[in-house]
Parts: C-alpha cells; structure tokens; sequence
C-alpha cells in the first residue's frame, strides 16, 4: 500500500509539471465519459431499473391478436371469460383511456385519464398515499361516483390540498368524490391525472358506456376496448400463462365464431410493454458514446505514447538502476488512472448536464423519463468506466514505452530521438481506429439526417401553413342527445367564421397526425360481409361541412359535404384513394354503398358521394389507410369529442385567444384544450426521428472533432520527431513541395485505411438502425461516399497545417535539433 501511496504521489506531480497535457487528457476523457453516463443514466432509469411496482417481474400485458395486429385491445365479454377461467393469475385488470372535462375551482379543463376494473391498483400492488382506491362496490353506485386523483393533479389543481379526500369535482357534469391521491412517484401504464371506475363495472368511461345505453359492456365481444394487465401467480411462467390463454381463446372461437374466430392471445411483460418502444434507440444511442469514449481513448492514448518516448531516457535510467518492467507498468498505469478517474469526476458533472440537454430534446412519448438521476448505479457505472477506460488507454502505452533496451536509450543522450516503428506503428494504428469510429458515427448521423429529410418532405395530404387547431370534448351528461351537439357544432362553426381573420373553418374528429383514430369495419352493398379475422377496416372520421376546404385537402371525383347532408338528409360518405384503389379496383365508387355497423338497419348504409385526396392520418412515415368521412350531422355515436380547424389570413396563433373567447360564449363550462398551428402538429409528431438525429449528429461531430484533433496531433508530434530528418533532406536539395507531399501521404494512407475500414464496420452496424429509417436504405450508397469524402477532406486538413509546417524549417537549424 505504501508504494501505491508513493506511486499515486509521483503520478500526481508529474501530471502537475505538465498542466496542458493534463488538461487536454483529463477534458478528452470528460467528454467520452461524461457522454456514457449521461446516456446510461437514462437507460438506467427508463430500461434497467424494475417498475415501481410490487413484484414487477409478474406483471404481464395480455392482448388479442389478429393477423396484422399483435396487440390488439380486448372485448370486454372476452376479458370476463378470462377473469373466470384462466388459473395463471392471481389478478386480471382492465383500463381504458377516458378524456373528461373537469370543472369547479377553477377553469375548466380536459384531463386525461383512465376507467378501470376496481382491482387494478390491487394488480399493480399499489397503494393510495392519501384516502384509499377502489373497491368492489364502488362500480356499482349510481350516484356515489368516486375518483381517484394523481399526485401531480393534486397539486397542480388543488395547491396540496391535505383535506382533498371527501371533497367534491365535476366530471363531464357530474358530481364524483375524491376518495384517494396516488403515491408522487406512481406511474400508471397510460398518461392519468386521475382514475375512475369503469361504468357499470366495466372498464370504460362513462362518454364511450353512453354509447351502448342498451348494452351489458361485460359481455360485449365485437367492441374491442380494453387494456388489460395481469399479475402472474408465483411459479407461473410467460410461456405457462401464454398457453393457458391461448386455449381459453380457442375455446371461445368456436363458442362465439361471429365475434373470435382468428382472434389469439398474446401476453408479454408489462416492462417491455412500457419500454418496448424506445429500447432499441437507447441502446443504438448507448452504442454511440461508446464509440465517441472509444475515439477519446486512443486519442489520450497517443498522448501518452508521446509522453512515454519524451520519458525515454527517464524509464532508461530506472530499468539500469533495477527497476522491474512490472514496477513501471504500475506507475505509469497509476498515472493513467489518475487521469481517468479524474475525467470521470468532470464527466459525471457533464453527464448532469448532458441528461438535461436530453430531456429537452427529448420527444415526450419516452416513458419513465422523470426517474432519470443520480443513483448508487450510476455512481458505480461512472467509477467502473472511469477505471475502464483508464486501464484501456493506459495499458499499450505502457507496454510499448517499457519495451526499450536501457543501453541503446542511454546512448541517445537526448529525449528528442527519433522513435522506433514499433512505436510509431502503434500510434498509426490508433489514429486509423479514431478514423474508422467517427466514420461508422458520421454514416449513422448521415443516413439519419437523409431520412429525417425525406420524412419532412412527405406530402400531408393537405396545406398546413395558417391553420390553427383547437381540441374539444362535449360533455355525456349536458349533450346526450344529438340535437344539443349539433346545435353546439353549428354555433362554434358560424361564431368562428365571424372572427376577423378566419377564412375558412372545420371540424374532424381524429386530427391528421395528432396519434388518435378510429378503425371501422364495414360492408359493400352486394358482397358478402367479411369474416372477422379478414381485418377489412377504414380509419373512420366524422368531419363537418367544409372541412375540407378548410384543410385543402383535394376532392379527386365526386362531392364534398354540404349543409343539405343533414340529420334527415340521405347518409352519405366520401372515402379516400386508398380505400378506392384497394375496395373498389378497377371500378367507380361513387354512388356505390356500404355499411358500418349493423347490415340490418338502413340507417348504417350510406352512398358514397365523392373520393378525396390521401391523407396522413396516423403518421408521416407510414402510408395513408383506407379511409372514410361522414358528416357530423349523421354520426349518432363518435363525435362527442372533435378538433376545430380554423384557417386564417394571417398569424393562426393570433386567433386563439378569441377561440377561447367564442367558446365560452356558448357554453362557460365548455374546456378548449391542445391549441397549436398545425404546423406544430406536424412538427410533434416527427419528435422521435429528429430527437434521434439531432442526438447522433451531435455524437458524430465530437467524434470527428476528437478524429480530427488526433491526427493533428499525430502529424505535429511526427513532423517535430522528424525535423532532423527533414532538414538533412532539404539539406540535399528536397524541395519545400517534396516535404509536403512526403507528409501529406503519411497522413492520407492512415486517412484512408481508417476509411476502409469504417466503412467495412458501417456496412454491418448501421443494419441496427433500420427500424430508424424513413425512405433510405443502411447501405445507402450516397450517404457512404459523401460521407467518405466528407471525412477524407476533413483530415487531409488537419495533415495540411503541420505538413505546411514541415516546409518551412530552416535547414541548419534542423541539423542542430539533436
């Protein structure tokens, strides 16, 4: 211990006697290590750290399945048969999204959250912070309606009240109790600021219960609507579980083939239902700051190699006087150390820092994102990098400086020889790896940067400069009848059309691009109706006259809507190309009908009047679905909830404070909430790709920048070695352009056997980034060769100015340097 207390001692004034080489090694090694942590500390946080749930690892998701859809929501009458049959689970639970307007104390406003099976906070093992959650019975009180809130809710809305539980809230115009508050750090599977049980024992919101007022919501099997989450009995496996399931829903396939025929089951841990999503980009993203930490490495590394032929003669005289090869390894890995340990102190600063640049950059769909900070893991993550990297950067310099013939290094008599191709080789070899990482980095940045451009110039389908969009939803209890709605819409039409500015203004119910639609199957008059599993579905909107001329979406053949498609006029649609090309090949739709819902009733065929432009309804990246539009007018059971569109002759987002104002001149209890241009809908909804590559890119550039500052210094360290060298070949006649070409192709070989090489482990990892890619191939040849070139010209500049350098050295001078 003392001769490591020795070592540690003359480690750290030696660092001191050189300040700039420490601190250009001690800022590398921050930055490679910093960049880690901060990205481990989200993977940590959202992937690596167990849910905060009692006995995650049971926790499971169970979904039906259909062809195309492996997570499809669950019938309520089919999750009921479960909750009776299957014998794998100590609990069964379901939940649904439910959108409510909330008012009292305060503005109104639309709150998101869920309707559940009064055992789902039993499933998840949690429990209230404040009051308690629900029981059995409190499904089934009409009129004693319970809430449960979230702690954010709590305090956001009622400043902390510790008298909340009892009180008394508005939801949809009706009056419920508060009957508990959430743990601060409880997170539900879907975004809720409060929980309700589900209506007539279901999981279902009271506005989508209204919907089926006739119905048993238990043993419906044609709506599909539930979440449902599990919490397997101990010793049950997936695999177990999975098939006990699977059998049931065979069973009930051949006991209800109408509604389950090809419907199966498929059941996954709740863990990667929440993370899933985002898994694969953390990791790319971990995979890339372990590139950057890796080009940082053989940058210090090179460092070092200079250092240790500048200690030549030192070492030299340390091995004469009986120092063993082992006892200056040990030093010089102390030192190596230090600097890394060092380097990870500051970078586990940067590394805060860096966390907050990710939130902010972040789209807001990654989940458990507020569990991100500083841990006992994390600590122990940065300290095992730390002494990773130290002993990574640290060890091949040490082995090649203890590699010398003290005798020979003596005779030099100076510190300044020439340096043997051993050695030289060696530092070749790491600055052709610096090339080869931030090649592999800038592909991946580049192929990125081209997607995320040819995903920006997708056409929408429909002009969204000057629009500004507002979301509302009607309350079940004030407007159950559809005369009130429609009374309500067509005063929000006329008063926005008389605000100064609006040229045009619409309705719709699933706004383009916002996540949020609404599959229906249906029937061609004349064919024969198709079976469950077949999937023949449109994303089904309910819009107002106007619309589309409102959005300027194009009307390809045939008739928009107009006011005379009304709650007595004959129903009527208008689908998209889409749905043309793919229902109707080679055949006019127009005056052809279908059906949604059931084929009995006249009321749900409609006459298909007129086939408008595609749209891009789910996402930029994917296709645009089969789709069909009616008007408001004639939709009895989807639009309590709809998106105003309003397109203005100037600035949209001047107008919204006068939306406001008009809305709640119809009605004051009436919330407006999500009011953005649409412009910032398009722009939310490609959060994810640009996140990705704005975070890549920034990854590559301090990779190429750290490439870039290796093979400077690489060429000023050889030029300085070589000066004599230099100057004897000047001295006989070299021309200035002789010793600029000489340098110049020392540095291109490197520069070009970096390049090969990275393109080689480009080719076979930029293959894990094709679920990132919009329109590109990961072999995209352009971006391989622009990059290359890129690259190729970057470096040849950072030889330039030392090889400039070397053609103005003073021959006579040159022929003294040793």
């Amino acid at each position: 211990m003392g001769t490591l207390w020795k070592d540690v001692r003359y480690g750290l004034r030696l660092l001191l006697k050189r300040p700039a080489f420490t601190l250009i090694a001690v800022l590398t090694l921050a930055l490679g290590i910093g960049a880690n942590t901060a990205i481990f500390s989200v993977v940590n946080a959202v992937v690596l750290r167990p849910l905060p749930f009692a006995g995650p690892e049971r926790l499971v998701m169970v979904w039906e399945t259909m062809p195309g859809n492996d997570r499809r929501s669950v019938a309520p009458g089919n999750f009921t048969d479960w909750q009776r049959q299957a014998q794998s689970f100590e609990q069964l639970a379901g939940y649904s999204s439910a959108a409510l307007n909330l008012t009292g104390d305060g503005e109104p406003e639309r709150v998101t959250g869920a309707a559940v099976t009064a055992n789902i906070f039993k499933t998840l093992g949690v429990e209230a912070a404040r009051g308690r959650t629900f029981t059995a019975d409190d499904a089934e009180r009409e009129g004693g309606r319970v809430v449960v809130l979230s702690d954010g809710l709590w305090q956001r809305r009622y400043g902390s009240d510790p008298n909340v539980v009892g009180r008394s809230l508005s939801l949809d115009d009706k009056t419920y109790t508060v009957v508990g508050v959430m743990p601060a750090g409880f997170r539900f599977p879907i975004q809720s600021e409060l929980w309700i049980p589900g209506s007539r024992g279901s999981a279902v919101s009271p506005s989508l219960a209204a919907q089926f007022p006739e119905s048993n919501l238990s043993t419906e099997r044609d709506i599909h609507i539930y979440s449902v989450i599990g919490r397997l009995k101990p010793g049950v496996t997936l695999g177990q579980a999975q098939a006990e399931v699977a059998t049931i829903a065979e069973r009930l396939a051949r006991d209800y083939p109408e509604t389950n025929r090809g419907l199966g089951v498929n059941v996954i841990p709740l863990h990667e239902q929440i993370v899933g999503g985002v898994q694969s980009i953390l990791f790319i993203l971990l995979g890339a700051v372990a590139f950057v930490l890796a080009v940082a490495c053989t940058n210090v590394a090179n460092l070092l190699l200079a250092h240790a032929a500048q200690r030549e003669r030192e070492l030299a005289i340390r091995i004469a006087l009986g120092a063993g090869r082992w006892r200056l390894i040990r030093q010089m890995l102390t030192e190596s150390l230090l600097l890394s340990l060092t380097g990870g102190a500051v970078g586990l600063l940067i590394a805060m820092w860096g966390v907050d640049l990710f939130v902010a950059l972040s789209p807001g769909d990654i989940p458990r994102l507020n569990e991100v900070g500083v841990d006992g893991r994390l600590l122990g993550f940065t300290l095992f990098i730390s002494l990773a990297t130290g002993l990574g950067f640290g060890l091949l310099p040490a082995l090649q400086a203890t590699r010398l013939d003290p005798q020979h290094s003596l005779k030099e008599g100076s510190t300044k020889a020439t340096e043997g191709r051993r050695r030289r080789r060696v530092r070749n070899l790491l600055v052709v790896a610096e090339i080869a990482l931030a090649q592999v980095l800038l592909i991946g940045a580049g192929l990125l940067v081209i997607s995320f451009a040819r995903l920006q110039s997708v056409e929408p389908g429909f002009h969204p400069s000057h629009l500004l969009t507002a979301r509302l939803s009607l309350s079940v209890t004030k407007y159950k009848e559809s005369a009130k709605k429609i009374v309500f819409y067509n005063q929000l039409l006329e008063r926005m059309r008389a605000i100064p500015g609006v040229e045009r203004v619409g309705l719709v119910m699933n706004l383009p691009l916002s996540g949020s639609n609404m599959n229906r199957g249906f029937v061609v008059e004349g064919r024969p109706e198709p079976k469950p599993d077949e999937n023949v579905t449109v994303d089904y909107q309910v819009i107002s006259p106007g619309y589309f001329e409102t959005m300027q979406i194009p009307l390809v053949r045939g008739r928009a809507f107009t006011e005379r498609d009304a709650e007595d006029g004959p129903r009527v649609c208008v689908i998209n190309e889409t749905m043309a090309r793919k229902y109707f090949p080679g055949e006019d739709p127009v005056g052809r009908r279908i059906a949604f819902g059931d084929t009995s009733k006249e009321e749900s065929w409609r006459t298909i009047v007129g086939i408008a432009g595609d749209v891009r309804h789910a996402r930029m990246e994917e296709p645009p679905f089969p789709g069909a539009y009616t008007p408001y007018a004639q939709d009895r059971e989807s639009w309590s909830r709809m998106s105003l569109v309003i397109r203005s002759t100037g600035d949209p987002s001047a107008l919204a404070a006068a939306v406001r104002r008009e809305v709640m001149a119809i009605d004051p209890a009436q919330p407006i909430s999500n009011i953005q241009t649409m412009e910032q809908v398009m722009a939310a909804s490609v959060t994810r790709p640009r996140f990705t590559m704005l975070l890549l890119g920034l990854l590559a550039s301090v990779a190429l920048a750290l490439a870039v500052v290796g093979i400077y210094g690489l060429m000023s360290y050889s030029i300085t070695e070589r000066t004599h060298e230099l100057g004897i070949r000047m001295a006989l006649g070299a021309q200035a352009s002789d010793v600029l070409r000489l340098v110049l192709g020392q540095g291109l070989r490197l520069i070009l056997i970096g390049i090969a090489l990275g393109l080689a482990g480009a080719f076979a990892l930029t293959r894990l980034m094709a679920s990132l890619l919009y329109g590109v191939s990961t072999i995209d040849p352009v971006t391989f060769v622009v990059v290359s070139l890129l690259l190729t010209v970057v470096a040849l500049l950072a030889c330039y100015l030392p090889a400039r350098r070397a053609t103005k050295v003073d021959p006579m001078e040159a022929l003294r340097y040793e």
